[in-house]
């Protein structure tokens, strides 16, 4: 139930508050926050993300195309003080959890309790499957109950 991250790490993809790489599991594991602990883990190429025992989901690392769905672009799991219950969960919209979720490259997909999918994070080759070449995620007003589901 416990997470531990190692190899490069310059961006914080690691969770460990740190920007360096690291050779071999580490002692310690990540802080998921109080009381949480992780059902599934999914590593992008320099970010990273859990889906926890409540449903919800949290990432980290490189945030520089809103990849870990914080409406902004800051970079998290780089410093101090940005884990644990100071990150904040992914904001699927109300009262949405995750089944599933999967990192590429850039972004980000969940597949949601009630059947859905939402992806965000880069998108200029389309891979966010909302038929054009938008980035979301990295803005205000662009997760949650405004971050559209596919249409399969």
């Amino acid at each position: 139930d416990s997470v531990k991250c190692w190899g490069r790490g310059q961006v914080g993809q690691l969770g460990h508050g740190k920007t360096t790489s690291v050779d071999s599991p580490p002692n310690s594991s990540i802080d998921l926050g109080t009381d949480r602990t992780a059902k599934l883990v999914a590593a992008g190429n320099s970010h990273t993300c859990a889906m926890l025992d409540n449903s919800s989901i949290k990432c980290w690392g490189l945030n520089d195309s809103g990849q870990l769905g914080q409406g902004d672009t800051s970079s998290r799991g780089d410093g101090s003080n940005e884990m644990g219950d100071n990150l904040p969960a992914v904001d699927l919209g109300s009262g949405i959890t995750a089944r599933a979720i999967s990192t590429g490259d850039s972004h980000t997909c969940a597949v949601l309790d009630n059947s859905s999918i939402k992806c965000w994070g880069l998108n200029d080759s389309g891979q966010l499957g909302q038929g054009d070449i938008s980035t979301l995620g990295d803005s205000s007003g662009e997760m949650g109950d405004n971050l559209p589901a596919l249409s399969l």
